[in-house]
């Protein structure tokens, strides 16, 4: 079997879209930083408004507002007093700091999942195509 990119390339983009969206996602459940993330990703960070958006939506269907309150709570609350102090570099100070393992990871997968997808795109437009060759001749 020969290399796929294409099936390397998906899962990972799913699963650092689900990672991503989680974690964004669950800040919108904090009160008093929630709209402080949300705000600053509105202005500087189409991505993470991208992710808070999906995430939020998912966890609003599934019902996980607990879940996602105890994981945002996690992510994001070892950063609240940077936050609440100087609002405006919200963005800055949650990719610059290193708060919890969360959100550090956060900034590590913050781009690999468009890059996954750009992979997975490339990979699935040069896939082996399956050859079919012309009969040639009487059916028997």
């Amino acid at each position: 079997m020969k290399f796929r990119l294409d099936y390397i390339a998906l899962p990972v983009f799913l699963l650092t879209l689900a990672y991503n969206g989680w974690h964004w996602g669950s800040s919108a459940q904090l009160k008093d930083i929630g709209p402080i993330i949300a705000e600053s990703a509105a202005g500087e960070a189409p991505l993470v408004q991208t992710y808070t958006f999906l995430g939020r939506t998912a966890i609003d269907l599934l019902g996980l507002q607990a879940s996602a309150l105890t994981a945002a709570e996690a992510t994001f609350g070892p950063a609240r007093e940077k936050l609440l102090e100087t609002p405006e570099l919200a963005m800055e100070t949650l990719f610059e700091g290193n708060f919890s393992s969360d959100q550090a990871w956060l900034k590590h997968t913050h781009w690999l999942c468009p890059l996954f997808l750009v992979l997975f795109v490339i990979g699935w437009l040069l896939r082996p195509k399956q050859i079919q060759t012309i009969r040639t001749g009487a059916k028997r």
